[in-house]
């Protein structure tokens, strides 16, 4: 039964008695571990019932089933029991429900659409009247950050009070305390749970009733936790639960991919709760991959071991895996360059095997566009096309506008149409009174900006009149010109002042990069068209044709995805666009969201490049042609560029299938990690020779006599230092006049002075 295992995963197969935790890096073949290790028990006598086996997902969960029914053959009848945590959690809740110990739920679980109505009403009814006009006219805004925030607490064991606090959130979010217990009260008169109750609930109720949870724990020899590096601490307690004391307890996952923080997971589950909460615990290592080659995996580990949180285990890769090819892309327009490299990439792959992975979904939208145009077939990770976005809604009625085809929506859409309008941006006017001139306009069907100009109340100031009579004017040209469409959308976002309404307008900053970044991606598609106005809308229709027609068929074509979706999947060929300042790691301003740290951000990184099997595709920034402070973050190197180390991953590779004795390395990649000597041994060239390209003397000493005798410095990109009070860090960029510094522990690049920083600087 064992043949085909590594010795490291018979190790795990055979493990009798006792805690376990199991590291398995990506691709180390934990499934296979696990289900070797169910039937090794099951042929040692152990009752099915006696095992239960927690799956992260329902999707896991019936792959895993699959894969054990196949494995044990005729035993398909006399399997564990194999359940998602939220399953599990609501059988527990009927439990708890038929002892009288929670009250029983009505009607349909509830779904994130009912929640929201219910959350936006709560939030109107507790706050003051300034936010309670801010609420109504920004409803994105509020909803989206309160959801995030209740589905926060309820991961956790924390008073609400206690997690707002954590999360250093703006002022005016206080209420989302108040709007916790008046949502949580709503729920109980209405009987009704949500995804998150069901687990939310019985855990509070076990902490309440210890005795309660004494009758649901030690039942079980054996409970197997699958991606436990998922796992957070309402699903932590409630393992404990379960064990209960007696029997054993197999955890099995990777620090280096725990990706979830926003939902409560937190690495030091599997690090070092577990073993500190259950007791003595023997630790296992699957540490070979059997899905990338040597390539890859030197760049994953050079990359990964810059984080502190995390196991001391070593990514390697099996002697069956493919010579995966990582490749770095100096690009300046990525989608372009992404529409080129799928093209050449699919001579030889289907396109369902190559997948582009961005950082945020905005990022996506120039490059869906560019596919369409390029009538490239493909497939979205999530529901919504670029086309149909939100924020893009004002600049589709501008077109209607235009085209006359407003007149043809019914008199209730044109009153949400022409609110939408008044709104967007806001022009800060009493939602009452906007709603009133929309009812108004919703009656006239032509001469729609001499009708938007008669409604405007006398009442408004002249900064709020001069808002809406832009919009008329911008209103009064589509009528009448038929101009380009990109023109009428780009004077509607320069007039209007469109972006900065954006930023006003949400808590979050990824919430405002998302919708900038769609905006822009749309324009600049618009300009390229070279359309009219109403030619424009008829393009528009029939991409949304095209959107829907891939939609009714099955999913086909290349994969757009997240960082966060390719968790636990794989492609032949993977595309990782915005590895840059800002991007990669993300470091957004006056953020609305938990924190991430820099070590987060690392792991999303790896998560996503270890998704491939023969070809990686990394895209950096062109070197900027123009003076650092006139650069964005997003025009800069990500200081994970010179982590990865991609150079020298080749260089070794190179030396080794080569049999050469030495390899030269350059010491811009930054020092050599104390884990590859261990890659050596595993490649068998524990003998190789390895060298640091010597250093030019004026590295970091150069000194240049500038006018008036004031001595300065030239330095290296990518260089670390220290910084006598901000600390260490690693030099991005720097010009005559600044540094800009990304600092160990910070997200954001600094950019400092170069004449007061220069004496404050030591080079390491």
């Amino acid at each position: 039964m064992t043949t085909q295992l590594t010795p490291e995963q018979q190790a795990v197969v055979q493990h009798q008695r006792g805690h376990a935790r199991v590291i398995a890096v990506a691709g180390a073949g934990k499934t296979s571990t696990l289900t070797h290790f169910l039937l090794a028990r099951l042929q040692e006598g152990l009752p099915a019932k006696r095992m239960l086996v927690l799956m992260y997902n329902k999707a896991a969960q019936q792959d895993f089933e699959q894969r054990l029914s196949t494995l044990a053959q005729g035993r398909a009848g006399d399997l564990p029991q194999i359940r998602t945590f939220h399953s599990l959690g609501l059988k527990i809740y009927q439990s708890l429900v038929e002892q009288g110990a929670l009250p029983a739920w009505q009607g349909k679980i509830l779904s994130d659409g009912e929640i929201e109505g219910v959350i936006w009403r709560l939030l109107q009814q507790i706050a003051d009247d300034d936010t309670r006009q801010d609420i109504l006219s920004q409803r994105r805004k509020w909803v989206e950050p309160a959801l995030s925030f209740i589905d926060l607490v309820k991961s956790g064991l924390a008073p609400a009070a206690d997690v707002l606090e954590e999360l250093d959130y703006p002022p005016e979010c206080r209420i989302f305390t108040e709007l916790f217990y008046q949502y949580e009260d709503w729920r109980k008169q209405q009987q009704r749970i949500s995804y998150a109750d069901m687990l939310y609930d019985p855990v509070m109720c076990f902490r309440a009733h210890p005795e309660l949870a004494d009758r649901f724990g030690g039942h079980m020899q054996w409970l197997l936790v699958d991606e436990y590096q998922d796992i957070n601490e309402v699903q932590q307690s409630l393992l404990y639960t379960l064990w209960g004391g007696r029997g054993s307890v197999m955890v099995i996952g990777d620090s280096d991919q725990t990706i979830y923080e926003f939902r409560g997971s937190r690495p030091e589950f599997i690090v070092e709760r577990f073993a500190k909460e259950f007791g003595d615990t023997t630790t296992y290592q699957l540490p070979h991959t059997f899905r990338y080659g040597h390539r890859l995996s030197l760049v994953a580990n050079q990359l990964i071991h810059h984080n502190s949180e995390r196991e001391n285990v070593v990514g390697l890769s099996h002697q069956s895996t493919p010579a995966t090819q990582v490749r770095l892309h100096k690009a300046g327009n990525e989608a372009a360059l992404c529409v080129r490299i799928i093209k050449d990439e699919m001579a030889n792959h289907p396109p369902e095997q190559i997948a582009v992975i961005h950082r945020l979904w905005s990022l996506s939208a120039p490059l869906e566009l560019a596919l369409l145009q390029a009538a490239i077939p493909y497939q979205l990770d999530h529901s919504q096309s670029v086309l149909e976005a939100w924020q893009l809604r004002i600049f589709w009625l501008l077109l209607e506008i235009s085209a006359g085809k407003f007149a043809e929506r019914d008199q209730r859409s044109r009153e949400e149409s022409w609110l939408h309008i008044l709104t967007t941006p806001f022009p800060k006017v009493r939602r009452a009174e906007l709603e009133q001139m929309a009812k108004s306009l919703a009656l006239v069907n032509d001469n729609l900006a001499d009708a938007l100009i008669k409604v405007i109340p006398s009442s408004l100031s002249q900064w709020q009149k001069q808002q809406l009579e832009v919009r008329a004017q911008i209103i009064s040209d589509a009528e009448l010109k038929n101009p380009k469409a990109w023109r009428l959308l780009k004077d509607y976002v320069d007039l209007t002042d469109l972006e900065e309404g954006v930023r006003d307008n949400a808590f979050s900053a990824q919430q405002i990069d998302d919708r900038l970044q769609t905006i822009r991606a749309f324009l600049r598609y618009v300009k390229e068209t070279d359309l009219t106005a109403i030619e424009m809308l008829d393009h528009w229709r029939q991409l949304l044709r095209q959107v829907k027609e891939l939609r009714r068929q099955p999913p086909k074509g290349v994969v757009l995805t997240s960082a966060h979706k390719s968790k636990g999947r794989e492609w032949e060929i993977v595309l990782i666009p915005g590895v840059n300042a800002q991007y990669f790691p993300y470091s957004p301003e006056g953020e609305f969201i938990t924190p991430a740290s820099i070590e987060s951000e690392r792991r999303l990184l790896y998560v996503s490049m270890t998704r491939a099997r023969k070809q990686l595709h990394i895209m950096t920034p062109k070197t900027p042609d123009k003076p650092l402070r006139d650069c964005t973050d997003r025009e800069l190197p990500s200081s994970f560029e010179r982590e990865l180390a991609v150079e020298r991953a080749e260089a070794i590779v190179k030396a080794v299938e080569g049999g050469a004795s030495s390899v030269e390395m350059s010491m811009k990649e930054g020092a050599i990690g104390t884990w590859l000597p261990q890659y050596l041994r595993h490649l068998g060239a524990e003998n190789l020779k390895l060298t640091m390209a010597a250093q030019a003397p004026s590295l970091n000493v150069q000194t240049v006599a500038e006018p008036g005798g004031i001595i300065d410095r030239k330095f290296e990109q990518e260089q670390r230092l220290h910084h006598e009070t901000l600390g260490s860090g690693t030099l991005i960029a720097e010009d005559e006049e600044y540094l800009k510094v990304r600092f160990d522990g910070e997200r954001k690049v600094r950019k400092l002075a170069r004449k007061v920083a220069i004496d404050m600087i030591r080079f390491l």
